[in-house]
């Protein structure tokens, strides 16, 4: 285009906008062809506010606003110029990504349609993995604004978390993140692994059906899986498997327990893990096939579980850790759950698609399905061995508007929100104290504030909403098929409110099961958390409606 720069001072990114959402062709062409004038008078943005005095000629100026016009509403919300020095102001940012080797590959990537849609790439590469993208200020990945100012400048100084959006094509390791204190010797011990000296608690709600391991199951089961599969019993040490079947009640004989049985586990000699695992699959494999027992005879657990370790060995082949469903509870999460993972809790993600906030941390402790570092000493030392995995959780609806679901960790850093507008509504944001950043996940829209801001929403692109900033409103016009979803992250505003509880908090408590709950004790909110337990455990006991583990 002609005086590109020249134009953006006059009206901002009116022909990037354009050619975004799609105008025709003969519309492009005519804004094209626009030149500047020195000698024409000032214009006034779409709120009012004046523009600055560079200044387009009276034909020029005719030429836009006849464009404009005959778009739709949607078109004119994306005209508004905005300050980035401005605390009034939303921003849009560019993000950053990542190409991690388990990121989903091409277009089928959500990271890599947002990508294209927030403009860091021109164009998706088909054979590169897109796995994450960050919204944040961590130095590994910092956001900028359009002009280059970085996030940190915008808020002037870090944001205490990280938000992200995960696209999973196969396995991530299986890790845990270090606690404050474990993140600084781990920093000073080998910074070249460990980039940070911060602790890295995580949130996941899920965007599609997500699969992935999460914390150990209870002793109880893991004794079981060991009588019933004797290659994985081979892996593990006799005084383990000991220990594992004579533990107590006392929950710290129980942790201890578990500790030397996964120890052993890991310090398997990786020739024996080897051998045991390729007994496994070949066992696996003949179970799964149809000349053997019908599915409807065999537990749904198990065929889970099965199936879980023959994608995993698939990915990652001779690598042990493919047996790590048989120690970690395998979680299928519907789309808008979430999960809470605290500091030193083992979790491994398989697949699927996330929104991930978590403290303002790049620390990651691997033992396995990674080609990368591993650090099994120290994953070993550093897990609080808590049994039971976290809560499950669809949200809790905040503001007064069920529209508008919290998902808050009982850590200060971050909480989420999710908003949902549907076509011929419109919803408010609440204002906040912090500062905040959001994306939009699913649909288009548009907004508008006191200022007359109005921006078009589309999925993929990020904004940060300075602390107290006027209200933003969401609206979406009634012809649309389908509602404007936006995530929003931000500094932990409800601490004494939390939804989400690790394994740790979860702990070995009875808990109230979903279908158990007498009439008269049943909550009509439909967003009660739930917890994790296996089918084989789970036993009812009478009327008090809770579940409990049986002893062996």
């Amino acid at each position: 285009m002609t005086n590109t720069s020249s134009t953006k001072k006059v009206l901002f990114g009116v022909n990037e906008k354009l050619k975004q959402l799609s105008i025709a062709t003969k519309s492009e062409e005519k804004t094209d062809k626009l030149l500047l004038n020195s000698e024409d008078e000032p214009i006034t943005t779409l709120s009012g506010r004046p523009y600055t005095k560079s200044i387009l000629s009276p034909s020029a100026s005719d030429k836009i606003f006849k464009n404009i016009n005959e778009t739709n509403d949607e078109i004119m919300a994306s005209q508004h110029t905005y300050e980035t020095a401005s605390n009034r102001n939303v921003i849009p940012l560019r993000p950053t990504f990542k190409d991690y080797a388990w990121g989903i590959r091409g277009l089928d990537s959500r990271v890599a349609r947002y990508a294209l849609e927030s403009g860091i790439i021109d164009e998706v590469d088909p054979d590169c993995p897109y796995a994450e993208l960050w919204m944040g200020t961590h130095p590994s990945g910092p956001t900028t604004l359009r002009d280059g100012t970085t996030l940190e400048e915008a808020v002037g100084g870090q944001l205490p978390f990280l938000f992200k959006v995960l696209s999973a094509g196969k396995a991530l390791s299986i890790q845990a993140h270090p606690c404050k204190d474990g993140a600084k010797k781990l920093h000073v011990e080998n910074p070249e692994n460990y980039v940070d000296d911060n602790h890295k608690p995580e949130l996941a709600v899920a965007l599609t059906p997500f699969e992935a391991m999460c914390g150990f199951r209870r002793l109880e089961e893991i004794a079981i899986l060991i009588k019933k599969h004797p290659e994985f019993a081979a892996c593990i040490s006799n005084e383990a498997k000991l220990a594992c079947f004579l533990a107590s009640n006392d929950e710290e004989s129980r942790k201890e327990a578990l500790r030397v049985l996964f120890q052993s586990f890991m310090s398997c000699p990786k020739e024996t893990s080897a051998e045991q695992l390729k007994k496994l699959l070949k066992r696996l494999q003949k179970e799964q096939s149809c000349d053997h027992v019908h599915p409807h005879e065999e537990p749904p657990w198990e065929r889970k579980l099965s199936r879980a370790i023959l994608r995993l060995a698939q990915q990652f082949p001779g690598d042990s850790g493919a047996m790590a469903p048989f120690l970690l509870n395998y979680l299928l999460i519907a789309p808008g759950e979430s999960f809470y993972m605290a500091a030193n809790e083992p979790h491994a993600y398989v697949a699927g698609e996330i929104i991930e906030c978590m403290a303002c941390s790049d620390n990651v402790v691997r033992a396995g399905l990674t080609p990368k570092f591993k650090d099994v000493n120290n994953l070993v030392s550093m897990l609080t061995y808590s049994m039971g995995g976290p809560t499950i959780n669809a949200g809790t609806p905040a503001y007064g508007d069920d529209r508008i679901m919290r998902y808050t960790p009982p850590t200060g850093e971050f909480e989420v929100m999710v908003i949902t507008c549907n076509p011929g509504e419109d919803i408010t944001l609440p204002q906040l104290p912090v500062p905040a950043v959001f994306i939009v996940i699913e649909g288009s829209g548009n907004t508008d504030n006191d200022d007359g801001q109005r921006l078009v929403m589309r999925p993929g692109r990020s904004y940060l909403m300075p602390a107290n900033c006027p209200e933003l409103t969401l609206a979406v016009n009634a012809n649309k098929r389908g509602p404007l979803k936006i995530a929003l992250a931000h500094e932990n505003q409800h601490m004494d409110e939390p939804t989400l509880a690790s394994a740790a908090d979860v702990g070995t408590k009875q808990w109230a099961g979903e279908f158990a709950l007498p009439s008269e004790g049943r909550s009509s909110a439909p967003n009660t958390p739930r917890s994790i337990g296996s089918p084989m455990m789970a036993k009812l006991a009478g009327a008090n409606g809770f579940y409990e583990v049986p002893k062996l």
